[in-house]
Parts: structure tokens; sequence; C-alpha cells
């Protein structure tokens, strides 16, 4: 068993442990600290997993609550900026024409009563005051963002997902289309190759000359049957003539 150092025994108060973790926080690399990381380094100092989730929500409101301050001061300065472009491009211009047009000078009351304005504007837009009221309304604004940026996201799913399901269908239907055609094409082929299995053969004519059951007659085969077919059929009335009289 190792024997405990001379540092074992020594206690230290939550001002000097505060103090040890920060600068020992400070000169570590810098790194992103996961929740279940942090949860385990607090349970080996005798930190319960309670406290460090009560401590952690209270660090994420106080983070929430400065991000909203910035976003209040960025969204002043902002304005501000604006504001003062506007009043030296027109005051500017007002400028110029008064100066360019004969008579007494009256550019400087616009620039005086736009000036009183901009004045006033500069320091709300430049004060670094901001109350709880507008703290909380930007939290508010922050939120009632991030849900309609998660609805957008799950309409946007659900679209793609509508979209897909609906390719799945058609492609299934085309392929059973495929198959029926294919099945009723099986069918009638087998059906035709019954039919022509099972009609008797025609009866030979009298004197006409005779063909084979396997190779198809061509035109003029054809032709040359209808002719002798024809011939036998005259003869056979000539003879019937005869044995009449």
């Amino acid at each position: 068993m190792a024997k405990p150092g001379k540092q074992s025994g020594r206690h230290y108060t939550e001002a000097e442990v505060r103090a040890i973790l920060e600068r020992a926080l400070r000169d570590a690399q810098t790194r992103d600290v996961s929740h279940d990381e942090l949860v385990a380094a607090a349970e080996e100092i005798g930190i319960s997993r309670g406290a460090i989730e009560a401590a952690s929500r209270d660090i994420e409101h106080v983070r929430g609550e400065e991000d909203a301050r910035a976003a209040i001061l960025a969204r002043r300065r902002k304005g501000f900026r604006s504001h003062l472009f506007s009043f030296l491009v027109v005051n500017a211009f007002l400028f110029a024409v008064d100066a360019l047009n004969p008579g007494p000078w009256w550019f400087f009351w616009p620039l005086l009563a736009w000036g009183l304005g901009l004045a006033f504007h500069a320091r709300a837009g430049l004060s670094s005051d901001v109350s709880p009221r507008q703290i909380r309304r930007e939290l508010e604004r922050s939120a009632a963002q991030a849900r309609r940026e998660q609805q957008r996201r799950l309409k946007e799913q659900r679209r793609v997902e509508r979209l897909e399901r609906k390719q799945r269908l058609e492609q299934s239907a085309e392929d059973f289309g495929h198959v029926v055609e294919e099945g009723v094409a099986t069918v009638l082929s087998r059906i035709a190759q019954e039919i022509r299995g099972s009609a008797p053969p025609p009866a030979p004519v009298e004197g006409a000359p005779k063909r084979s059951r396997i190779a198809p007659l061509d035109a003029d085969e054809a032709e040359d049957e209808s002719e002798a077919l024809g011939e036998a059929e005259a003869e056979r009335a000539a003879r019937r003539g005869r044995g009449g009289r």
C-alpha cells in the first residue's frame, strides 16, 4: 500500500478550492468538457450529481442572460450606426444643396433638429444598461424563435418523409403493373398455344395439292393453291353437267 504524501492531511476552504480549480482549468489544455465528464470529476471530490445538475442549470440560465444581454446591446449599436449613417448622408446632401443655391443658409435647422434626436438615440444606443425586463423579453423572443425554427425543421422533415413515401408507393405501383402485364401476357400466350394445339387440321380438298403442316405457305404458293382449287372445282362442275345430260 502506498504511503500518503505530505499533502494528504491538508484541507482547503471553499474559496481555496474554487481558486485551485479555476487555476487548474486555466492552466490545463483548452477543450470542451462533456456533462458526464463534469459529473464524474465532481463525484471524485465528493460533490453529488444533484448539486452538479443544479449548478449546471444555474450556469445555463446565467449564460442565457448573458447572451440575451449581448444580443440587446448589439442590436442597439447596430440601430445607432444605421441612424448615424443616414444623418451624415442626408445632412451632407442638404449642405450641398444650400451651398449651391444663393440665399441665406438654412441647412443647419434640420441639422440641429435631427442632431438632437440623434443625441438621444446615442444615449440609449451606446448605453450598457439592460433592465431585467428587457432581458426577460429577449429570452422569450429567443425561445419563440427557437420553437419556430424547430417547427420549421419538423415540417421540412415531414415533407421529405411524405415525398419519399410517395415515391416508394409510385415505384411499388409501377413494379406491380409490370408484374401484372407480364403475367397477363404469359397467360394469353399459354391460352393461344392451347387453342392452336386443340384445333383440328383443315380437311384437304380433292385434287388440291397437299401442303406441309410444318412449313407455312408463301404468297406464290398460296396463289398457286388457289388456282388449283379453282380448276378442280371447275372440273367437278363439268363432270356433273355431263352426267346430267
